[in-house]
């Protein structure tokens, strides 16, 4: 089977939730995530907890701004019990071997990289999600998708986080490659990749490709 992973949340929301946020309802969470991995026969899939963080972000603003509204959601009792409730009903799925959760770098919430100051406190933020995430175990990795260089640097105490933690952050693009939908590749170089299938992608057309993927992984 080609070594790939898959960003389905989207898709999935659209097919089996018509079109609502499985983050709406944390305690679905994992009972979505199971019914996609029956429906998709995954090697791996990817969990992204960018919804439940991106309606509450400013989509305007300096960087302090951001950066302040980070710190009160993610010190907030509701956000707190919507993410360990969320991840709960993960590690109970059938598909919890599969999952990985995926952690917005700071480019990826719409937050500045020149204040130097916000980006410490976002990536300060970010490292009290990461412990969170962190205990609930999972698949024992966690995925990381920042695709800019220049915030690369800021990231590393969210590598010593992870490493206390005992689990394995992954950075998607240095660790993972990505790959475009309309050309998934096989696993001829050994290589994982990432790939995002998109919300309006038919289903019939999303399966083949899926099994075209599975078949090159056996040559």
């Amino acid at each position: 089977m080609a070594r790939l992973w898959l960003d389905a949340h989207d898709y999935g929301a659209r097919l089996l939730r018509g079109g609502g946020e499985p983050w709406q309802t944390p305690a679905s969470l994992g009972p979505f995530y199971g019914e996609l991995a029956g429906l998709l026969r995954p090697w791996r899939l990817v969990v992204p907890i960018e919804p439940l963080l991106m309606s509450s972000l400013p989509r305007n603003g300096d960087n302090m701004d951001c950066a302040g509204a980070l710190d009160s959601l993610v010190g907030s009792a509701a956000f707190t019990q919507s993410l360990a409730t969320g991840l709960a009903t993960l590690t109970h799925s059938p598909a919890a071997a599969l999952c990985a959760p995926r952690l917005p770098g700071p480019s990826r919430l719409g937050c500045g990289l020149e204040d130097e100051d916000a980006l410490d406190d976002v990536v300060a933020a970010l490292g009290h999600i990461l412990r969170q995430m962190a205990g609930a175990a999972l698949s024992g990795t966690i995925l990381l998708d920042e695709p800019e260089a220049q915030a690369l640097d800021s990231i590393s105490p969210l590598l010593r986080i992870a490493e206390h933690a005992g689990v394995v952050l992954r950075l998607i693009g240095r660790d993972i490659a990505t790959a475009d939908w309309e050309a998934v590749p096989d696993d001829a170089d050994g290589r994982e990749n990432i790939t995002t299938i998109p919300a309006d992608a038919q289903p019939e057309a999303a399966l083949t490709r899926l099994a075209a993927s599975r078949q090159g992984g056996r040559r």
